[in-house]
């Protein structure tokens, strides 16, 4: 009797079981079917640049290392006192990037090792957007063999992009209620929302720029850029 108990109990929770699964397919199925609407916005905030940055690279070769450390630390010395000279705080000059490499050379015999190659790097930021040029030759002068970056940027603007990425969403939204009109339908509630990229600023040619001698170093306008893909569910 104990068993054949057992059995019916056993039947009667897989039965329950079964039920379950079907009542949680059917919700599923009832969300998968909704009608929605999925749409991209964009955002954009453009900015004066106000500085500049670059970067400068210091380089020597040679047989042995602290030979090499003595050079580059005397160009070192006197580009850092020129770019304070030049009003740059030593806040915004950054020198501790040391890179070194060996130096391999082809020969009938094969790749062989001579010597090392040092490398350090001079970062810069200055608000004196006006004497790059000055800071440039100067640095070019003193023992800079070649300038990796160089860009104009916008300092104290760190809502840029938040800014951006609210206006992206708003775009979104103008985006689909625009569509919805077309379609007679109404949307509803947002379904997802993801960002779907963006970019940190990014220079804007001007025609005008280029109009005179006295504007050719004008450094234009810079563009935050947010994206955003928004679903929203439809009301018919």
């Amino acid at each position: 009797m104990a068993s054949i108990y057992t059995r019916q109990h056993v039947l009667e929770q897989f039965k329950r079981c079964i039920s379950i699964v079907i009542m949680t397919f059917t919700s599923f199925a009832s969300f998968a079917n909704d009608a929605v609407i999925n749409v991209q916005g964009i955002g954009k905030i453009h900015s004066t640049p106000n500085a500049y940055s670059v970067t400068f690279i210091v380089e020597e070769q040679g047989a042995t290392v602290s030979k090499l450390n003595q050079q580059v630390t005397a160009e070192l010395n006197s580009i850092v006192n020129f770019l304070l000279s030049q009003g740059i705080a030593e806040q915004n000059i950054q020198s501790m990037q040391v890179r070194l490499n060996p130096r391999y050379n082809n020969t009938p015999k094969g790749r062989i090792q001579e010597g090392f190659v040092l490398t350090r790097e001079i970062a810069i930021t200055s608000l004196d957007i006006e004497n790059y040029d000055a800071v440039i030759d100067g640095a070019l002068k003193r023992g800079v063999d070649r300038i990796q970056q160089f860009e104009f940027i916008s300092v104290n603007d760190e809502n840029a992009y938040q800014k951006a990425l609210i206006l992206a969403v708003k775009d979104a939204k103008h985006r689909a209620q625009l569509l919805s009109k077309e379609l007679s339908v109404e949307i509803g509630e947002v379904v997802a929302i993801s960002e779907t990229g963006g970019n940190m600023p990014v220079p804007i040619m001007r025609a005008e720029a280029f109009a005179s001698d006295t504007s050719v170093s004008l450094p234009g306008l810079k563009t935050t850029e947010a994206r955003v893909n928004v679903t929203f569910k439809l009301v018919q």
